[in-house]
């Protein structure tokens, strides 16, 4: 199922979602992301964003962020990114609920930056929409917790 998944996802999507956390100010923010098709079992990604802080109009370069998704001997993906700042390792499953593919990763990793103890992906594909969670945990808020949450479309 991971090599129709990585089909499908191959290109580019772009979106608008909304982000927040409670240790700072929430925040819309738009994105482009974009997979390229490595080889059966490897899928690399590029996450390009932008936001704009609650009350202002001026949209300011955010987060980049690159990586792979990889199917394991298991069946289970790995997904490793690097970003400003930090890395992390994410190990997950694909599931079929209807005609839409949920893809949910969860960390086993994260290095180079002591505030994350954990973090959560999910995606959820179905057809030309992809939408996309990502859930943290940091020495702060001792919960997971919503941070980012977008609709994306694939890009023509």
């Amino acid at each position: 199922m991971s090599n129709l998944v990585f089909d499908l996802l191959a290109g580019a999507w772009t979106g608008e979602g909304r982000g927040g956390y409670p240790t700072v100010t929430s925040f819309d923010y738009r994105e482009t992301l974009t997979f390229t098709r490595r080889d059966e079992k490897s899928l690399a990604y590029e996450q390009r964003t932008q936001k704009r802080y609650d009350g202002q109009s001026e949209w300011l370069t955010s987060h980049w962020e690159n990586g792979f998704i990889r199917v394991l001997e298991n069946d289970e993906l790995e997904l490793v990114n690097a970003q400003l700042g930090r890395s992390e390792v994410l190990t997950g499953t694909v599931e079929m609920a209807g005609s839409t593919f949920k893809i949910h990763f969860v960390s086993k990793a994260i290095t180079n930056d002591p505030r994350m103890v954990s973090s959560a992906r999910r995606f959820e594909l179905d057809g030309e929409t992809l939408r996309y969670e990502m859930e943290m945990q940091t020495t702060k808020i001792e919960q997971m917790t919503q941070h980012l949450k977008i609709t994306l479309q694939r890009a023509q």
